[in-house]
């Protein structure tokens, strides 16, 4: 039953596979928007997947290297692509001056791809089970959704992209921080079977609010909610490595 229920969690990565090939398609033709929100759709159906691969008890390692191909080319080529098609067709027509810098262009648009490639071969490396809760880096998903909630942030506010600096910057972070040792928690963790039913209760009435918040304001809300997700693994591991040099200075004077 559970090889025929199979086809399910894969039906949600083809999914994810399918709006990542349509951000790409998308970008080329100057659709940037849809770009972005193709890549979105592609990682709800890439949060989904796994879900229902527990659930009706069909994780394999076939679905484990299905979704990382699937991964690689929605979060990682599909913005690589997006930020290239934005540069060149925006960027470097605004300031044609710039044209000497395409190469440097072409690298930061790469670093996407670089380093989500990078991080996923060390996720399946180092993956027991099929079933992970914290992450050793910024889950390339994030990091996707982090780059296309600054270009939605853009459209939404100025009505154009204003702004391709931050974007290189906003690019460098969040790929260095794919292959960075920064502790992340999925999202398994909120819904803890530790939880008493009011701390569970009051977690889904959170996600309930953010998600309302984020509807009713639209992607201007996402992008800094990237942000909070992305500083809280940095304040956390650098809080955790300071715990760890007092209790190894205590451990020294004893």
């Amino acid at each position: 039953m559970s090889r025929n229920l199979s086809i399910l969690p894969n039906s949600l990565t083809v999914g994810n596979m399918f709006f990542g090939f349509w951000s790409i398609i998308s970008s080329i033709e100057g659709d940037y928007e849809w770009a972005a929100y193709f890549i979105i759709i592609g990682g709800i159906c890439d949060a989904l997947d796994g879900k229902v691969a527990r659930l009706v008890n069909s994780t394999s390692d076939f679905g484990v290297q299905f979704d990382s191909l699937a991964d690689i080319i929605t979060f990682g080529t599909a913005p690589s692509v997006l930020m290239y098609m934005l540069y060149k067709n925006i960027y470097l027509l605004k300031y044609p001056g710039l044209e000497e810098f395409a190469h440097l262009i072409f690298i930061v648009s790469f670093f996407p791809l670089l380093f989500g490639g990078i991080r996923l071969a060390r996720f399946n490396s180092e993956l027991v089970g099929h079933n992970k809760e914290a992450f050793s880096g910024l889950p390339i998903p994030a990091s996707a959704m982090t780059i296309v909630a600054f270009v939605l942030y853009e459209l939404e506010v100025y009505g154009e992209i204003k702004h391709l600096k931050w974007l290189t910057f906003t690019s460098i972070v969040v790929s260095y921080l794919m292959v960075s040792r920064v502790v992340y928690h999925g999202f398994p963790v909120l819904f803890s079977k530790e939880d008493k039913p009011l701390i569970k209760y009051f977690k889904m009435l959170l996600i309930v609010v953010i998600i309302s918040l984020i509807v009713k304001f639209k992607m201007s809300l996402l992008f800094p909610v990237m942000i909070i997700f992305i500083l809280t693994g940095v304040i956390r591991s650098v809080l955790g490595r300071f715990k760890k040099e007092i209790k190894k200075a205590e451990n020294e004077r004893e």
